[in-house]
């Protein structure tokens, strides 16, 4: 079964290759993913990813300074799970392992820094003694309190200006983004 084509392209092609008026193939300029400033709605995705690759990297940034500022020998990874303990707890080293699609032995190391450091507690699951729990130490959670004082008023200025519906609409829009359709 041959697919749909349009222009000799596979119908819904991401990529762009301009093709040359009476040229042969070695005159074709390389094929180019569309860009934010292409027309239709492959030029309008090139801009919501350029606008994500921002805003992600604006994000690993500020968790960086945030697990900074939350303990200066806490590495950002540990940041990570940590803020994943404290929401999910109790929960259990493998449910860390599945939720944010890390190794065994990476939430091994994080876990055990996170212990030594005095921010979790490792206490026997109440239905099965033989799985572990972790939970967050009253350290930990008056930390990451400030931290999160912190990190609002870092918020802040990126919305300033903005109003109480547009903040609401774009909590909309972020929340309808992150969850998946399908």
């Amino acid at each position: 079964m041959s697919q749909p084509t349009v222009d000799g392209q596979p119908e819904g092609a991401v990529l762009d290759v301009p093709r040359p008026a009476g040229g042969d193939a070695s005159d074709q300029a390389a094929p180019r993913l569309p860009g934010a400033d292409d027309d239709g709605r492959e030029g309008l995705m090139a801009g919501v990813v350029d606008e994500i690759g921002s805003m992600m990297v604006e994000a690993k940034r500020t968790i960086a300074a945030a697990a900074s500022r939350f303990d200066p020998d806490v590495p950002p990874t540990a940041f990570y799970v940590l803020r994943y303990v404290m929401k999910h707890q109790p929960c259990s080293a493998g449910d860390i392992v599945k939720a944010m699609a890390m190794d065994k032995s990476a939430v091994s190391r994080q876990v055990t820094l996170l212990r030594e450091a005095g921010f979790v507690d490792m206490v026997p699951d109440a239905a099965d003694g033989r799985v572990m729990t972790l939970h967050s130490t009253e350290r930990a959670e008056s930390r990451m309190l400030e931290v999160r004082h912190e990190n609002r008023a870092v918020f802040r200025t990126h919305v300033e200006g903005w109003t109480d519906d547009e903040l609401a609409e774009f909590a909309g829009w972020l929340r309808r983004f992150n969850t998946p359709t399908g």
